[in-house]
């Protein structure tokens, strides 16, 4: 508490300090347009005979009145009601078909010239401002960078800053993105962090080796008394039935790591199945994932196959970062998480897993001080403060006191630490470098030292009151965090330069800054050459890095960070488990990832003759002879219903409410999310679809009172057919020809996990055929399939425009229509392959410009 009082007025001077910039930069998007008279007068002429009658007055159709709209294209939300009316007469939905219908040069002319008034308002605002806004990193993005920019590659901070703003589906989207007194104070709290956890405070510890043997763990016996799950097998203990592990603490209670750090972890295990007090050879394998519990938080550490029997003992050898205070336990994700003690041993039959021994060593270092210090302080010595070293003392550090639940957070006591500090040689002249240099890399572009004078001073009134060198750098280092030029990106109308392309680059496909090689592309000013962003932009792609690409962009576009929101019935899903939540947004990510890497064309959102899958994947999509946890490539049968992305386990968990499906809910994704046609919401009073879990009614019989309404039928027509194809699908994505039912319905034969028997009925019969909007019928997945591939041209138009989007941080405007156009068409000749999409999106002028 007295720290932060002391440090007020630093941080109100920081709050001043980024507001004031930030207003100076920030501008109006209102422009006032001018459309020709002539141009005026024929789009009013044409709205007046075919628009005017059903679009007039207190009770105008849709409450869209035609009566009050002005051609004055100076305001949004206005240019909105324009691009509307646009869309409806070129798609031929306006007038309605039993209204009376313009001539075919009626509506030509109308359409040509109010596409001409709207591009060319749409061009002069983007000329005036820039189509993007003045933008701030979102958190996925400020969370990278300090990685990056501080080589802390396990740093995690985004949680301390609020949830970002979304547009377009889009959290990169700067109209957005908005900064409040709040947000800049979390960037005081995160960024403190960061530089908390990459300042070396306390001297290394000896690195360390614990190996533990399973069976002679002392407490083994108490817990063999207390659990059923447990029996000795051998040198190894086996272990039955969940949660087991996971919940004994036991097995690392004799490591905790010291300091964060990576760690070499190993474990000796082996499957095995108990029947009735027999132990014999797996009948299967299985999959053990290793967590890092701290406090509520659990970290997944990685998932690896467990050998089948002991002549096949797996012995998993990794590294992982480890935090002070985390507690290593391990979940056997193939093991039953039900009846616990339920049964006796001599009782019961089911697979195990057996452990015979485990090891930890480190913390791992290749150097020191690490290389997070040395982003800061360079190689300026650090030794222990004593009371004659003419400076405070440094703060005492807070340590991780206790391990895994039990885990606090308390200072350290002095008597067991000797506190370190920074020496440098000339405490004024080399702060002022170490914040130049810092600032550098930082800011992503040149920095003159001016630049820096008023954070300079703060840092030297902290020196001249005898702070440590290091205390008082941090004041600095968390300004430079905390500025505008640090968090904003520096674009302005025209064409971007060199060093805010770089920025653009880098944060479209590693979601960071520049590295090296870019900002020295940037300095020579070669970056903007054609070839050479087409090299760049091949070599992040195959960079590590382009991973934070693939899963931001699913995440948002597919709605992946969505898979948690609903949890499936037990009683409906008993089958549904974490490792096969898992293993569904592991496909989709590497799915993605083989389209980029191989450049695969957009029918492969639609269509595939493989699938990216492991064995819990395999085992839920009924594809057999797949063994292992591992995500790989899988040729599909030929009478397979998957392929694509529609069809995965992810999409249709995301598009399901976790109890029941809904046509209209995964119909209206299907039409926004892959073929960009969002889908207006529903009138008012029109009542929700409630599907049936008694079983006494089917969704189709509901939709069919539903489509009778006439405001509500037009939409229908194109949702419904993905919604009623897709229903063959589950909520967790399995096929099923029958729904689940917890009243009404036939009994279940069939067991899963420990042999219990499931406790739900079989329901109505799924129909999943119907009729395309062109008119054509289909009985299923595989008829509309076939239906919906003939628009390939419509998917790839919608993926450019997301990517444009997301990369750009803009909407799309009118003006920014003929530039998808051009992509599209130069990305025909690899049928509209992904990576491709990226390069051209990459290669327009709207990408390179503000």
């Amino acid at each position: 508490m007295m720290k932060l009082k002391r440090h007020a007025t630093t941080y109100a001077k920081c709050l001043i300090v980024s507001f004031s910039w930030i207003c100076l930069h920030s501008t109006s998007r209102a422009d006032v347009f001018e459309v020709n008279p002539v141009q005026r007068a024929l789009i009013y002429d044409f709205l007046t005979e075919t628009c005017l009658d059903c679009h007039q007055g207190e009770f105008a159709e849709a409450n869209f009145r035609i009566d009050e709209l002005k051609v004055e294209l100076d305001e949004r939300h206005r240019f909105r009601d324009w691009e509307l009316i646009y869309d409806r007469i070129v798609k031929g939905e306006m007038p309605p078909e039993d209204a009376e219908q313009p001539s075919a040069d009626q509506r030509e002319s109308f359409v040509q010239v109010l596409d001409q008034t709207l591009v060319a308002a749409s061009r002069a605002s983007q000329q005036n401002h820039g189509r993007t806004q003045f933008r701030r990193m979102n958190r996925v993005e400020y969370e990278h960078t300090l990685r990056d920019l501080l080589s802390l590659p396990e740093l995690e901070v985004r949680e301390m800053l609020p949830p970002d703003g979304e547009a377009s589906g889009f959290d990169t989207v700067g109209s957005a993105l908005e900064l409040s007194y709040v947000q800049i104070a979390r960037y005081l709290q995160a960024s403190n962090a960061a530089i908390d956890e990459a300042m070396v405070k306390l001297p290394p510890p000896e690195a360390t080796r614990t190996f533990l043997e399973a069976k002679t763990n002392g407490r083994f016996s108490q817990v063999l008394n207390k659990r059923k799950e447990a029996v000795p097998i051998g040198n190894a203990v086996g272990l039955l039935r969940q949660p087991n592990t996971a919940q004994a603490p036991w097995w690392w209670s004799k490591f905790a790591p010291p300091i964060d750090g990576y760690y070499r972890l190993r474990m000796k295990t082996f499957g095995f199945l108990w029947d009735r007090g027999k132990v014999l050879p797996a009948d299967r394998k299985h999959a053990v994932t290793f967590h890092a519990v701290l406090g509520t938080t659990k970290r997944p550490l990685g998932t690896f196959d467990v050998g089948s029997t002991s002549d096949e003992a797996s012995i998993h050898d990794f590294t992982a970062y480890l935090r002070q205070g985390d507690q290593i336990q391990i979940w056997f994700e193939t093991l039953d998480d039900r009846n616990k003690g339920q049964r006796e041993l001599d009782e019961y039959t089911a697979p195990g897993v057996a452990v015979e021994w485990l090891e930890v060593e480190g913390p791992l270092q290749s150097q020191w001080p690490p290389e997070s210090h040395r982003r800061m302080f360079g190689d300026f010595p650090l030794e222990p403060w004593t009371p004659e070293s003419g400076v405070e003392r440094p703060p005492v550090p807070i340590i991780v006191n206790g391990v895994g639940k039990r885990a606090q957070y308390e200072p350290a006591k002095l008597n067991n630490v000797d506190l370190l500090h920074v020496i440098p040689d000339e405490p004024a002249a080399d702060a002022r470098k170490l914040l130049v240099d810092f600032a550098r890399r930082a800011f992503r572009r040149p920095v003159q030292e001016e630049e820096l004078d008023d954070v300079y001073r703060l840092v030297k009134s902290k020196l001249d009151n005898k702070e440590s060198f290091q205390e008082a750098m941090r004041i600095g280092f968390q300004s430079v965090l905390c500025s505008p030029d640090f968090l904003y990106f520096q674009e302005h109308p025209g064409r971007l330069d060199d060093y805010a392309l770089a920025d653009r680059l880098s944060y479209f496909l590693w979601k960071s800054m520049p590295d090296q090689e870019l900002l020295q592309l940037a300095e020579s000013g070669r970056l903007n050459q054609s070839d050479v962003l087409r090299k760049q932009v091949e070599r992040m792609l195959d960079d590590p890095k382009s991973s934070r690409f693939v899963e931001d962009f699913c995440g948002q576009w597919l709605d992946l960070r969505e898979i948690t929101t609903t949890q499936p019935d037990e009683v409906l899903y008993p089958e549904f488990d974490q490792f096969l939540l898992d293993s569904m947004v592991r496909e989709t990510h590497a799915y993605f990832r083989t389209m980029l890497r191989d450049d695969l064309g957009v029918q492969h959102l639609i269509d595939s003759d493989f699938a990216m899958i492991n064995s819990r994947l395999a085992e839920l999509y009924d594809i057999p002879n797949v063994e292992g946890v591992q995500i790989r490539q899988i040729a599909l049968p030929t009478d397979s219903p998957r392929g694509g992305l529609w069809t995965q386990a992810s999409i249709l968990k995301v598009t399901a409410n976790g109890t029941t499906t809904s046509p209209v809910t995964r119909g209206a994704w299907v039409l926004d999310r892959i073929y960009g046609e969002p889908v207006p919401l529903p009138p008012a009073n029109v009542p929700a679809i409630e599907p049936d879990l008694r079983g006494a009614t089917t969704i189709r019989d509901q939709l069919e009172k539903h489509r009778s309404d006439t405001a509500c039928a037009g939409c229908h027509r194109s949702i419904d057919p993905p919604g009623f194809a897709l229903e063959s699908f589950d909520v967790i994505g399995g096929w099923r020809g029958r729904y689940r039912s917890l009243g009404e319905g036939d009994p279940v034969k069939r067991k899963i996990k420990d042999d219990q028997p499931v406790r739900y009925r079989w329901g109505p019969l799924v129909e999943s055929h119907g009729v395309a909007p062109n008119g054509r019928q289909f009985d299923d997945i595989h008829g509309l399939r076939e239906i919906l591939l003939l628009q390939q041209n419509k998917l790839a138009h919608n993926l450019a425009s997301r990517l444009l989007v997301y990369a750009t941080g803009a909407e799309i405007e009118f003006a920014d229509r003929p530039v998808i156009a051009e992509i599209v068409k130069k990305s025909h000749s690899s049928h509209y392959g992904l990576r491709t999409l990226v390069h051209n999106v990459v290669q327009s002028d709207t990408f390179q410009m503000k």
